[in-house]
């Protein structure tokens, strides 16, 4: 039986709690994670897995109910990119058994398997056609679901048409699916597409959840109001980093991390109940998240 998304609380008000980057934590700790395979390179090595499983339990640890596998880019295209197109299968399910293996020394939690734009996640126009891209999704959410994941995590969309066509292709598997995307300040998607229709979209295609993610968290300010039209959960995951041209976030985090507790509180007064990080949050961030809303969270310990 799938495994469902945490519910509510009695008064419906409970905080799901998700974890943080990733790609820029792994690449504070000595992985390359530039393009393209980011943070997928954590699996071509044992001390990379390692660092991999380490860093899934610390966000457990942290007080996060989901860790995402680190599956944004074992799509098929991504790893051809890199020249590991045939360790496809082999490389989805070394990331999402790391993340299960942090899960299971931490005693709790969920597993979501991360499916991005097939190609470039800033550059929408250089998708594939539209019969390729449900076909590359399918054999993604596939693979992720066999792999033993609880739910999919469609995330940093950047595309309306890729993005539905990633939540059909995600429902497929009947695992419970979350969508998330990066609004601009027009309110709409990179592609030019409307973000309000394309919430309401995803939630009729099968999203149980939407999301925002990897813009600034006066984006979200801004834009939250959009993902809560959709009459689905909602709730958001900001970035804190400046992007370098060896995408690796050096410089210190915009907000500390209780100051980032501060801006999440205002998210869930206005009614979000899904929180975390993208690019440049760390363990730290969401044990303040955890702590703001009355869980132990200590990363490390």
């Amino acid at each position: 039986m799938a495994a469902q998304l945490p519910d509510a609380d009695a008064d419906g008000h409970r905080v799901v709690i998700l974890d943080g980057a990733v790609g820029t934590e792994l690449g504070k700790r000595g992985l390359d994670t530039r393009s393209p395979l980011f943070s997928s390179v954590a699996l071509l090595s044992d001390e990379g897995r390692r660092i991999l499983r380490d860093l899934h339990l610390e966000y457990l640890r942290a007080g996060a109910d989901i860790v995402t596998a680190a599956t944004f880019r074992t799509n098929r295209r991504a790893l051809e990119a890199a020249g590991q197109g045939s360790r496809f299968p082999d490389l989805v399910g070394a990331a999402v058994a790391e993340a299960l293996a942090a899960r299971d020394e931490h005693g709790s939690g969920l597993v979501a398997g991360s499916m991005a734009p097939v190609e470039d996640c800033y550059r929408p126009d250089k998708r594939p056609a539209p019969e390729a891209l449900f076909t590359e999704h399918l054999e993604h959410a596939r693979a992720l679901a066999l792999a033993g994941c609880d739910l999919l995590l469609v995330e940093t969309i950047a595309s309306g048409e890729e993005g539905i066509s990633a939540i059909e292709a995600a429902s497929a598997t009947g695992l419970p699916i979350c969508a998330s995307a990066q609004i601009a300040p027009d309110g709409k998607l990179l592609d030019g597409s409307d973000a309000r229709e394309f919430f309401t979209a995803a939630a009729a295609a099968g999203a149980g959840a939407v999301l925002i993610n990897c813009i600034p968290p006066d984006g979200i300010d801004t834009m939250l109001e959009v993902a809560s039209s959709a009459g689905v959960p909602f709730g958001a995951y900001a970035h804190l980093g400046e992007m370098d041209a060896a995408v690796r976030w050096p410089r210190s985090p915009v907000l500390e991390p209780e100051a980032y507790a501060d801006r999440a509180a205002r998210w869930i007064e206005r009614g979000a109940t899904m929180i975390g990080g993208c690019c440049g949050t760390t363990p730290l961030h969401i044990a303040a998240v955890a702590r703001r809303f009355g869980r132990a969270g200590r990363p490390g310990t």
